[in-house]
């Protein structure tokens, strides 16, 4: 949750709070943290605890003292086993000022910038899977018995709302064991934070149950992916300004500019080896550089389901997953689509088809087809700013030549769609 207050330590201990857990997200979009007794986390607002830089990937290793500061205003308080602990986000501060490539801070700069508000509604999509590897017998809106955690979905809503997460609605999804919870749309800020907090406790809730949850892109072969679609707005003093009766000009810009540079922020919104792997053709994740109305199988859709209006006027980004940095995820489509409307680019004329077919295949622009791919388009880009940009292409080539190590020592070939040990190891509890 967010608080203009911020915590209250008294109150919290008064509730019987033992444990602070303090933590952020590391480029590649791993949660760092570390646990604190409560009567220690006064100091710690105070003062932030120091680690090392170099080991999350923000520094060198020659100069990698880092300072984590909490936030304390943006805190969840939840219970495990009985115990209660409060979590918080915290900013990261190098020689007393923020550090300028955590994609925490640079969301919170183009928060401060942006002459709209934004809205973000990012749709997480996970499996489930018992303790042995088991999926359910679920599909697309299962009820029970087919979905076989419907009444444990239940509990966790009941869990989540105790904790100030409202969720909207829940169903099962496309492959069997494969899930979806829709929260509320917030700000970029409060959403990424909101995001890396849910996976978190997603996560916990289900393993103290006995069973695993990944948030993996493309986990098994032949089944649908874990994508994050993500829904955008933007607001300018109350009014939404993607709605002018029906679909506003500067909403088309967004969108223009979005098509424009997907190719260049795939890398962020798609950063593994594992994401190219779900963005194919044949499972409602997109490939083709195009738009359209309630169209699934296209980069942008603009959903449909009730007349366009004021209030749910807004854009579906389809391309990305819940694997990285999300912060630095959400910079990169706000980035894009801004740059969209300062600079006029027209989207071009909705792509009223099925975008698979065969014959649209050669003669419509696609994203790339490998974390290889996306780091060139990536290199070719001015969008994100430079620090960051040299920072993280760095740790992803890195990546991708283990992994081409490890498909050179095996016997693939690196284009293969085959789902490899390397990618579970690193990527399943992502």
């Amino acid at each position: 949750m967010t608080s203009d207050e911020g915590l209250n330590i008294k109150d919290l201990k008064k509730d019987g709070v033992k444990f602070a857990e303090i933590g952020f997200l590391d480029l590649h979009g791993n949660l760092r943290s570390r646990t604190f007794p409560m009567d220690k986390l006064e100091k710690v607002i105070e003062e932030g605890y120091g680690f090392d830089g170099y080991s999350v990937g923000y520094l060198n290793i020659e100069d990698s003292d880092l300072l984590a500061i909490p936030d304390s205003k943006a805190f969840y308080v939840y219970e495990v086993n009985g115990v209660k602990i409060v979590f918080l986000h915290c900013d990261l501060y190098k020689d007393g000022k923020p550090l300028e490539t955590y994609p925490r801070y640079i969301l919170k700069k183009m928060e401060e910038k942006n002459p709209y508000k934004a809205l973000m509604g990012p749709e997480v999509e996970f499996y489930v899977l018992s303790g042995d590897g088991k999926k359910d017998n679920g599909f697309y809106m299962a009820s029970h018995p087919e979905d076989a955690l419907e009444l444990l979905k239940r509990e966790l809503l009941i869990e989540m709302a105790k904790i100030g997460i409202k969720a909207e609605v829940m169903h099962h999804e496309v492959g069997p064991g494969q899930h979806e919870i829709t929260l509320p749309a917030r700000s970029p800020v409060e959403m990424a934070d909101l995001v890396m907090f849910y996976k978190k406790f997603l996560k916990t809730f289900f393993n103290l149950r006995g069973y695993k949850v990944t948030f993996m892109p493309k986990p098994f072969e032949g089944l649908a992916g874990n994508g994050m679609h993500v829904h955008v707005s933007l607001w300018k003093n109350g009014k939404n300004i993607f709605y002018d009766d029906g679909l506003s000009e500067k909403a088309l810009y967004f969108i223009g500019g979005l098509l424009k540079y997907a190719p260049s922020i795939s890398v962020y919104t798609n950063p593994t080896v594992n994401s190219y792997k779900r963005l194919v053709p044949g499972f409602e994740a997109p490939v083709y550089l195009v738009w359209d109305w309630g169209n699934r199988s296209v980069l942008i859709r603009i959903p449909t389901y009730r007349k366009l209006s004021s209030r749910n006027a807004r854009i579906e980004y389809r391309a990305p997953d819940s694997s990285g940095n999300i912060y630095l995820t959400f910079v990169a489509i706000l980035e894009a689509g801004i740059k969209g409307i300062e600079n006029k680019i027209e989207p071009g004329e909705n792509f009223n088809d099925n975008a698979y077919k065969p014959e649209h295949a050669q003669r419509l622009s696609t994203l790339p087809k490998s974390l290889y791919e996306a780091i060139e388009k990536a290199e070719n880009s001015n969008l994100i700013e430079s620090r960051v940009k040299e920072r993280y292409l760095k740790l992803k080539l890195k990546e991708w030549k283990e992994y081409e190590k490890y498909i050179g020592g095996n016997g693939f070939d690196v284009n293969t769609l085959k789902i490899t040990e390397w990618e579970l190891a690193k990527y399943f509890y992502r």
